[in-house]
Parts: C-alpha cells; sequence; structure tokens
C-alpha cells in the first residue's frame, strides 16, 4: 500500500483515465467523486480500492457511454444512464435537480439502465451546496438477504439526505446493510473478521468469514427494519424508474434524486433560523459516558488540501506508475 497526496492522486487518477480514452468532463467528474469518497473517510468508494474497477470498466467501452435525457415533464425527468459509469449518470440527475428546482422549486429525476453510482452523499452534498434539500436512493445487485432470509434478493440499497446549512450541508449517507459490500471487500483483502451478524454463508448460516460471505449473503442493519426500507428503496430505484427490479451485477441498476428549495415553504432567514434553532438543541444534548454527539456528516475532512494522503492499494498503484 502506498500513500500519496491527495491533489497529486487527483491528477495521476485524472491523466490515468485520459489515457484510458475518457474527455476530460468525464475523468474529472469519475476521480472527483473517488476522491471525496477517500476525503470523507469512505475508502470502500475511494481510489484506492476502486480505481482497478474504474479502468477495467474503461476498457470493456464505458468510456463512450453517455448519458440522457429520455422523458422531460418539467419538474420531473427520466434520464438513461445508457450504461454510463455511475458517477457521471449521478452528476447529470444531480445537476438537473438543481436546475429544475430553480424553475420549479422542486424537482425528482431518475435514473435507469446505470452502473455502480457509488457514494450517494456526493451528489446531495452537491445540490444542497446550491441550497436544494435533497433526497438520494439508488438499488444493485443482490448482496443482501431479506430478514429472515437465506440468500441474497435486495442490494445494499443507500439512502442519502442533504440539507443547506454554512459552511458545509448536514449530510445523512447509509447503505441498509450491516456492512457496505466494500467493506466485506476490504475485510476480505487484508484477512480480517466480520462483525457478529452481518453476513450469511452460501447455506445461509451466520458467518464472520468474508470468503465465506462474499459467497453468501450481507444482513440488513435493525433486522426487519432494515430490510423494509431496503425493499421500499428497491422499489423507488428500481421499479419507479424502470430500472431492473432485481439486477445483474453492474448493468441496469436504478437510482433516484429529489429536491426542493430550502425556502419552498418558509423563507430562507427562517429555514436557517430554525436549522440553527435544532442544531443548538441537539448538540447540547449530554453525551452518554464514552460516546461523542456530532451532527450526520460533521467528521468529514474539508475536500482538497496536497498534505492529505490517501492510502492506495498495490494494485491501484500500479496503474499509476512509474509516477508513484
Amino acid at each position: 500500500m502506498k500513500h500519496i497526496p491527495a491533489e497529486r492522486l487527483r491528477e495521476l487518477s485524472i491523466a490515468r483515465l485520459r489515457h484510458e480514452g475518457l474527455a476530460e468532463e468525464q475523468a474529472q467528474v469519475v476521480v472527483d467523486h473517488m476522491i471525496t469518497a477517500d476525503l470523507w473517510g469512505k475508502r470502500t468508494h475511494g481510489i484506492g480500492i476502486r480505481l482497478p474497477g474504474v479502468v477495467s470498466q474503461a476498457r470493456q467501452g464505458v468510456k463512450a457511454n453517455r448519458p440522457a435525457i429520455e422523458k422531460d415533464t418539467g419538474a420531473a425527468v427520466l434520464v438513461n444512464g445508457n450504461d454510463a459509469f455511475g458517477s457521471v449518470g449521478g452528476v447529470f440527475c444531480t445537476d438537473l435537480v438543481i436546475e429544475r428546482v430553480a424553475r420549479h422549486g422542486l424537482a425528482m429525476v431518475g435514473l435507469k439502465n446505470s452502473r455502480h453510482t457509488g457514494m450517494l452523499g456526493y451528489f446531495v452534498d452537491k445540490a444542497a451546496r446550491a441550497g436544494v434539500v435533497a433526497m438520494a436512493v439508488s438499488h444493485c445487485r443482490p448482496i443482501m438477504a431479506p430478514f429472515g432470509g437465506k440468500r441474497a434478493l435486495l442490494g445494499t440499497n443507500p439512502i442519502a439526505f442533504a440539507f443547506p446549512r454554512a459552511p458545509d450541508p448536514i449530510v445523512v449517507d447509509m447503505a441498509t446493510s450491516e456492512i457496505s459490500y466494500g467493506k466485506l471487500r476490504e475485510a476480505l483483502a487484508h484477512g480480517e473478521p466480520l462483525p457478529p451478524d452481518a453476513a450469511l454463508d452460501k447455506a445461509g448460516n451466520p458467518t464472520q468469514d468474508p470468503a465465506e460471505a462474499k459467497g453468501g449473503a450481507l444482513l440488513p442493519f435493525g433486522r426487519h427494519r432494515g430490510s423494509a426500507l431496503a425493499v421500499a428503496i428497491q422499489l423507488l430505484a428500481g421499479v419507479c424508474t424502470g430500472a431492473a427490479p432485481i439486477p445483474d451485477a453492474g448493468t441496469h441498476y436504478g437510482f433516484l434524486i429529489v429536491g426542493f428549495d430550502k425556502s419552498l415553504f418558509v423563507a430562507a432567514d427562517g429555514y436557517e433560523g430554525a436549522l440553527q434553532a435544532f442544531v443548538d438543541a441537539y448538540l447540547a444534548v449530554p453525551p452518554r459516558e464514552g460516546y461523542e454527539l456530532r451532527l450526520p456528516g460533521t467528521r468529514r475532512p474539508a475536500p482538497g488540501g496536497e498534505d492529505v494522503l490517501i492510502a492506495v492499494e498495490d494494485d491501484a498503484a500500479a496503474l499509476l506508475e512509474p509516477d508513484v
């Protein structure tokens, strides 16, 4: 494993993807999404782990694909991802939401025929920085068993929210599985056990062995509650967008982002005042012994800065040689 300064890693990764045939704008979007994940502490979605997969997809022809609007009713838009990179499709949809919220006050954009969109917090954070209260959901191939089931049927089906606030939005971003699939891959690569009650083996028995879990299924967080939320997301992202209800690996995934202007129902200063009143009350709650009280997303480091080092796995670093 190597540790590379963030901005240097950004430059090298963009250059690599340009070499693989991505247009400059595409390469910048894909790399910024992954770099942001690393900087926010979400290594499972960062360059250090994901770059080899992106390069592989580029070589399979994904570099030539572009999302496009398929249906437009004004405040609601359906986008065909055309099997483009998921982060490219996600940014395309997010930009549409921001544009349509400026026109209509609220907007909804669905994405079908997409690849893995990655860290959803990236998209809702982008919307919130434009004054949009946003929610996004996505689904993927069967990785997680429904509560009480012995095999995978649901995706890890993340959901994210963002609320405009200075200097950074409040961002809630979580999968509906006890652990993400990226955490499973990380545990497998480093020979670490999984937490209890996080996965099943291929026979449907609980396991902490990541190799056994890879052939089995992850489990939902909160038992039936996480499972039920995952079902709702599967229907929103998969059924309602026209994506595959149960997609194959890496194809026909769905994504839905909804947003409204922060001052749609209240004046802008009313929103700011009410939000601050909530934040003050939240942070005034005395923490339990051994715990720290914080707002969701507040531990995210500020993006950028050449002195921030990012851990890069050897297979990803090899794609950047001889420059590293």
